[in-house]
């Protein structure tokens, strides 16, 4: 998984979703930046986005790393050649496996669900990850 940012360092800077927290329970206060990662394979067709919660500088302390796939569990079923269990992990918004974490993560990965109820923003993910599909592929 590579940033958005690599290949489309502008539009990363103009569209990358930020959050302030002041008084959240549960949550630091501070600003974050929802760092979007996508997959660099050329033949790959994954659908999903992995958003790294990350503290504004000079901090730029990651808080959590989430896993959002957009598509159908039957798609990602049908991606994964029929394992359900591995489709439901992708499908939807989930703390990253073998994302860095911290004691905050399962808060930060409530309040991205709140944030993925916006279908312009959920549009603008799709849209970063076609764009950067295409970069990819490009000879």
């Amino acid at each position: 998984m590579i940033p958005f940012y690599t290949h489309f360092s502008d539009l990363a800077a103009k569209e990358t979703r930020n959050v302030t927290l002041r008084g959240h329970p549960g949550l630091p206060d501070g600003e974050y930046g929802l760092i979007e990662f996508y997959c660099d394979e050329p033949a790959c067709d994954c659908r999903r986005v992995i958003l790294r919660v990350v503290a504004a500088p000079p901090d730029l302390r990651t808080y959590a790393t989430i896993n959002y796939g957009w598509e159908s569990l039957a798609f990602y079923t049908q991606w994964v050649h029929g394992n359900a269990r591995l489709a439901a992990q992708i499908q939807g918004a989930s703390l990253e496996v073998f994302g860095e974490q911290s004691p905050f993560a399962d808060a930060f990965l409530q309040l991205i669900r709140l944030l993925l109820q916006d279908s312009a923003y959920v549009e603008r993910l799709q849209r970063h990850y076609w764009l950067f599909k295409e970069a990819v592929r490009a000879p």
